[in-house]
């Protein structure tokens, strides 16, 4: 487990597991914090104590309150802001992230649900019972029981989550819809170095461009190009961390070059990479 402290700033506990892993991120009492057009490259699967928070995704409003377990696809744009958080206590949002590949091989073989079960369009489930086994799968791994209770706890919840949105009314569109725009998404991240144009989205989703520009912002909340950008800018942190230089990061990441980059940077995360290098540095 790895720990991150800051006087500042929430503390986050990361625990990584072979298929998985698990963060605690710990919020001081009565903090507000706010986040837009943010996304996660994994499947996220999380659960609140001691605050809850408003959020928005693909044109809908969500309360993500204690007592419940919020499901985020890997891609899902979205917004969210504290609503309240416990002046006393503090607050703790638990997580687990999952890559998109290793969700088959954490659904037992058998098992009549599958990670096409998974209603990511409603991303909020009321369960107490839900929110008490992830808060209980979470503490498994983060206090380091034994293999067979974790992979089983985690097992468990997988299943039970597939089950709570296999049983949901779910509209047609909406269920086929991601799934289409999921090609669009995966193109965009794994050629996110190349010049990608509209058009070659287009070509890849079988649909008129206005057509695909307009059906993707209704899924992911954002213009494709406003996904790539980000998504550009998530990558260039990466590459910044690891010590790249900022002139080679603007090429690895698809910029036409360093201003290109900084503007970029500036508009998605408010801050220049230059600043986000000396901090590394630091």
């Amino acid at each position: 487990m790895v720990a991150q402290n800051s006087p500042n700033t929430p503390q986050v506990f990361r625990t990584e597991d072979k298929l998985c892993s698990f963060v605690r991120r710990v919020l001081p009492g009565g903090q507000v914090i706010e986040m837009n057009n943010a996304f996660h490259d994994d499947v996220v699967i999380l659960a609140f104590s001691g605050s809850a928070w408003l959020s928005r995704q693909a044109g809908r409003t969500y309360e993500e309150t204690p007592g419940c377990v919020v499901l985020r696809d890997a891609g899902q744009v979205f917004n969210t802001k504290t609503l309240y958080s416990d002046e006393k206590n503090g607050s703790q949002c638990r997580e687990i992230h999952i890559p998109k590949n290793n969700m088959a091989h954490l659904l037992s073989p058998d098992d009549p649900f599958d990670m096409s079960s998974f209603d990511f369009s409603n991303p909020v489930i009321s369960s107490t019972k839900l929110h008490e086994r992830l808060i209980h799968t979470h503490a498994a791994f983060e206090e380091g029981e034994c293999s067979l209770m974790r992979s089983t706890c985690l097992g468990m919840l997988l299943q039970d989550i597939a089950g709570a949105t296999n049983n949901r009314s779910i509209d047609d569109n909406r269920r086929n819809c991601p799934r289409r725009y999921r090609d669009v998404v995966e193109y965009m991240r794994q050629h996110y170095d190349e010049e990608i144009t509209l058009q070659s989205l287009s070509r890849i989703s079988k649909t008129n461009q206005f057509v695909l520009f307009r059906q993707f912002r209704e899924e992911y909340g954002v213009t494709p190009h406003q996904y790539l950008r980000t998504y550009r800018v998530n990558q260039a942190m990466n590459y910044i961390k690891q010590g790249a230089k900022l002139a080679d990061v603007a090429q690895l990441c698809g910029f036409s070059d360093q201003s290109h980059m900084n503007r970029q940077f500036k508009r998605t995360v408010g801050v220049s990479p230059g600043k986000v290098f000396m901090k590394t540095l630091g």
